[in-house]
């Protein structure tokens, strides 16, 4: 992150260039009123204290009462559904008739909808899915009239680098959010946003109260008499027929209003504008003002009519009132605003709270429900990954695209992605429904998948290897040549008469095997046209060292029976080379008797001590927000004794588990003063696995954690002396300090720790430090001259929700967020030369996070495709990879590329080298007499290639060689989206 003033601030700066269709122009005007823009709006959290489903009914309500003020007040101009598409979704189900009306509304821009699906936390899901929330909101705003281009995006806890970049792409040059920036990096309400690859837009903090000045201000004194319009403390005897379960049942739920007063007055508003008026004056650098008219789960009101009508008499000469739009808003800011006079701000957008003009970062949330942030990890993995790359490569093959089971499979991510619901702040109903919900993404994704490799398998041709019973089809989901150790459960049948295997490349050259087991097993098959039947077995549980795996493709081997007559057991080889000690050709891992590591990267010679001890303070926060207890105690298990075991070892790969148990507080005290003094055994299970090629120790960490109220770490002394970390995220990597950068000014308390997704690391230059993980998004860097890398593994905290000014503390009737029971993290750390892109981090990352897929088939006859392929080709290895899918017209192939380092890249790409010749409706029944072969590839070569924006609208036409390969240029963290058609 950095900060560069204006030019009133800082000489020198350089001037900003004008946007290439001139929606922003470097302008000045002078108006002799201020604009304030009233926006009717609600924020909507679909999932939050409530159930989508009891939040649903709220929003049935609202969306009732808007529809009725739309049809009886011709005045109510217009409202903002919080940028969002998914309450359309949601109403419409429950009143389909209306849909007629909405779609109207929309398209006559009354109701303002979109761009987003739903507004996402940016740091708790991949950079992919950001720009698919975007695409499905963009996709249902369209069809129903109107996509609302607007950078509102309030309520994520701080912004990622890339969104400029993104929002640009999408047509948006403003962004509008309030968390994450401050007073000081942006003096007045707007300023000039610069993304990780050079991106500029227009930013906008919005200034003091930034999304309820209007609401708070003027509506609760002019609507209910509230005269301190920040109190949240209201009578019982106010006439309004409060209405309280009791009983036993539904006690859980909030006390209502069963005749709300419907009352106004109008002497409050003359002092309520001018208040609002003042609170702002000096915040803006052009005449329009954000006048929001809206909370949480608010519902629109006809008085905003004459709300409008009283302020404006009360303003006269002053300021004009106007019932104006986010689109309105926008606008006038981009042709007012000057340019010159604005400070840049660079990158990430995590910065504290300075003033009451600006709102808390809260950016505690990295940490909280780790188990649903790694459970969404690995859906979106098995789905953006795997399920629609092969599903597309499937289908150039001849397959059909299974369009709709994908795009069911998005919704049901997407829906997780709320920032509530994903960042971990949510009562247990909410995350019992999203594991439902990414439950029913795994499940498709993994039918597609499935589908897309038997298709792929069913066109390989055996012509040349007539002999052989057993093939592995090996595919590789990375863009990068791969050189791996497997894990494999082989079938081979029991009529082999089978004593061991050996398997061999299409060359006939032998891969390095490391059985560990057999035995008798049977495999069902299942077919559509017969019942199920066995296959009799033998299973050997082995490790085998697989190489030149294609980028983006797969490659063949054979498994070859060997009898028992000819069965040799080979001489026993080990990595074990001391007590608890194991090398391969990288790394030499020592285990002490605590159960860390003393880990020796061979290449260098430096020796990295401690690696891996635990570490665990006390918590007393919320969800938002880590706090220690006064009387601090910091556990560790360095001084612990740990059982060591060796489980597995061979050449290829040796193994050993270290368990722990770990004597810690119970809980906080009833205070939160302190830890309790009574203890309870927590039981910690390490499985450290070396394998052969590997430059990283693989870790699976697994607690059974019986404990509340606590903060659980794992950390890695680096015995590195650096003052940054790099971090990867959402399509960029982040440099950040490692010693805290807050001012005195700060209204919050600085959090340690920062998110992440799929490595961290630290250098000096000559030495390096990194650790991969799978899914885990919160790690701290300890504020010393060598720092510590520390991975959260879990914050256990109360559920105390900030409803009003007083948390709304759940903690005794839900334990969810206390985390008890058994979790499993899955980390590395890898020591390696230079910094991160010498080490080729982001590709290591890629490969611990995308394991090979292993089919094991029959060869069948007449095949058309060679026994190893790519699909996608990609020059140069450190282009990145993002999505592969059918573009959203349907018409062609998208592939998204992404440039991580720091260099412009000159990369040439090929995809596939065409498509299958097939009927635009697939006969099952002409599948099932050609025995589901497939065309194959080649048949229609494509004819074009070109650039397109995020919204997959065409950018500029690409050319293509004879052999289908086009060439293109990548700048430093640019995202390159390509499209291939055939016509």
């Amino acid at each position: 992150m950095e900060i560069i003033s204006g030019k009133n601030k800082q000489a020198g700066r350089k001037k900003i260039k004008p946007y290439s269709h001139g929606l922003i122009n470097k302008i000045s005007k002078t108006q002799p009123l201020q604009q304030c823009h009233f926006i009717s709006n609600t924020h909507w959290d679909r999932e939050w204290r409530f159930s989508m489903q009891r939040t649903r009914h709220m929003l049935v309500y609202m969306m009732d009462m808007l529809l009725d003020i739309f049809e009886k007040e011709p005045q109510f101009k217009s409202f903002h559904l919080d940028s969002q598409t998914i309450p359309l979704r949601d109403y419409l189900e429950i009143r389909p008739e209306k849909e007629q009306t909405v779609r109207q509304l929309i398209k006559d821009k009354k109701l303002l909808v979109g761009p987003w699906f739903c507004l996402p936390d940016e740091f708790s899901v991949a950079g992919e899915s950001l720009i698919r929330n975007l695409l499905l909101g963009h996709k249902i705003a369209g069809e129903m009239g109107h996509v609302s281009k607007t950078g509102y995006s309030p309520f994520g806890w701080g912004q990622i680098s890339q969104m400029p970049q993104i929002y640009k792409s999408f047509g948006i040059e403003f962004a509008a959010f309030y968390r994450g920036v401050n007073t000081e990096q942006s003096p007045n309400s707007e300023y000039i946003w610069q993304g990780a690859d050079g991106t500029r837009i227009v930013g906008s903090r919005l200034s003091m109260r930034p999304r309820y000045n209007v609401w708070y201000v003027i509506q609760r004194p002019a609507y209910w008499q509230q005269q301190d319009e920040d109190s949240r403390v209201v009578p019982w005897n106010s006439g309004n027929g409060p209405f309280k379960f009791v009983g036993d049942l539904y006690s859980q739920f909030d006390a209502q209003y069963a005749r709300p007063k419907f009352g106004y007055d109008p002497a409050s508003i003359p002092a309520r504008a001018k208040q609002a008026m003042q609170e702002q004056d000096g915040d803006w650098t052009t005449p329009h003002r954000f006048w929001s008219c809206g909370h949480d789960s608010s519902c629109p009101d006809i008085r905003e009519v004459r709300m409008i009508e009283d302020c404006n008499k009360a303003l006269q000469g002053n300021a004009e009132v106007i019932h104006s739009t986010f689109e309105e808003f926008q606008k006038q800011v981009l042709e007012n605003v000057n340019l010159d006079d604005l400070p840049v701000c660079k990158g990430e957008m995590r910065y504290y709270s300075d003033s009451k003009a600006t709102s808390p970062l809260f950016g505690g949330v990295i940490s909280a429900r780790m188990d649903i942030k790694m459970d969404n990890f690995r859906t979106e993995r098995e789905l953006i990954r795997y399920a629609e790359p092969l599903a597309v490569y499937a289908s150039m093959l001849g397959a059909e695209y299974p369009q709709q089971f994908l795009a069911h499979a998005y919704e049901w991510l997407l829906q997780n992605h709320g920032h509530d619901s994903i960042g971990g702040c949510s009562r247990a109903v909410v995350s019992e429904d999203m594991l439902f919900r990414t439950r029913q993404c795994r499940e498709i994704a993994g039918c597609v998948s499935e589908r897309a490799l038997l298709d792929i398998a069913g066109t390989l041709d055996y012509a040349a290897h007539e002999d052989e019973s057993i093939a592995l089809l090996v595919y590789n989901p990375a863009p990068f040549k791969r050189d791996e150790v497997v894990s494999l459960n082989l079938e081979i049948p029991r009529e082999a008469g089978s004593g061991s295997f050996e398997i061999v490349d299409v060359h006939g050259r032998k891969a390095d095997v490391q059985v560990l087991g057999s035995s008798e097993s049977f495999q069902v098959v299942q077919s559509p046209n017969d019942t199920a039947n066995n296959f009799l077995t033998t299973q050997y549980r082995a490790r085998a060292a697989l190489k030149n795996i294609p980028p983006a493709g797969y490659t063949t081997f054979f498994v070859r029976p060997i009898s028992a007559e000819d069965t040799v057991q080979p001489r026993p080889a080990t990595m074990v080379t001391g007590t608890n000690t194991m090398e391969n050709e990288y790394l030499r891992v020592a285990i002490q008797g605590n159960g860390t590591m003393t880990i020796t990267d061979k290449r260098t010679g430096k020796v990295f001590e401690r690696m891996g001890y635990f570490t665990d303070t006390a918590e007393v926060g919320d969800p938002w927000q880590h706090r220690d207890v006064e009387a601090k105690q910091d556990f560790t298990t360095i001084n612990e004794s740990a059982q060591i075991t060796l489980i597995r070892e061979g050449a290829l790969e040796t193994v050993y588990q270290i368990a722990i148990d770990w004597s810690l507080p119970a809980c906080r005290t009833a205070d939160d003063s302190a830890r309790s003094r009574h203890f309870k055994t927590v039981h910690i299970e390490n499985t450290i696995t070396l394998r052969k090629g590997q430059s990283w120790v693989d870790i699976v960490t697994e607690v059974d954690n019986t404990v509340e109220d606590h903060h659980l770490q794992v950390a890695f002394p680096s015995g590195i002396t650096a003052d940054t970390t790099f971090a990867q995220s959402q399509f960029d990597v982040a440099e950040r300090p490692v010693k805290i950068t807050y001012s005195d000014n700060c209204l919050e308390t600085p959090q340690a720790e920062q998110p992440m997704n799929s490595f961290i690391d630290i250098s000096d230059g000559t030495h390096g430090l990194a650790l991969l993980n799978e899914g885990m998004k919160a790690y701290e860097a300890t504020d010393q001259t060598q720092p510590e890398l520390r991975l959260t593994l879990l914050r256990c905290f109360p559920l105390r929700i900030c409803v009003t000014q007083e948390m709304t503390d759940y903690s005794q009737i839900d334990k969810s967020s206390q985390c008890l029971g058994r979790h499993k993290f899955h980390y590395a750390v890898m020591p390696h030369q230079g910094d991160w892109e010498k080490a080729d981090l982001w590709n290591a990352a890629e490969k611990f996070n995308l394991p090979l897929v292993i089919g094991q088939t029959a060869p069948t006859e007449n095949g058309t495709e060679p026994l190893k392929k790519s699909f996608l080709e990609i020059s140069d290895e450190r282009i990145a990879v993002s999505a592969v899918k059918q573009s959203e017209q349907g018409s062609g192939w998208v592939v998204r590329l992404f440039n991580p380092s720091s260099a412009a890249i000159r990369t040439k790409i090929r995809l596939n080298g065409g498509m299958a010749d097939f009927p635009s409706s697939p006969s099952p029944i002409e599948r099932l007499k050609n025995e589901m072969a497939l065309p194959g590839t080649g048949k229609q070569p494509w004819t074009r290639a070109r650039t397109v924006n995020l919204e997959e609208l065409p950018e500029k036409e690409l050319a293509l060689d004879e052999a289908g390969w086009c060439n293109l240029e990548i700048r430093p963290k640019e995202i390159k989206t390509l499209e291939f058609l055939v016509h």
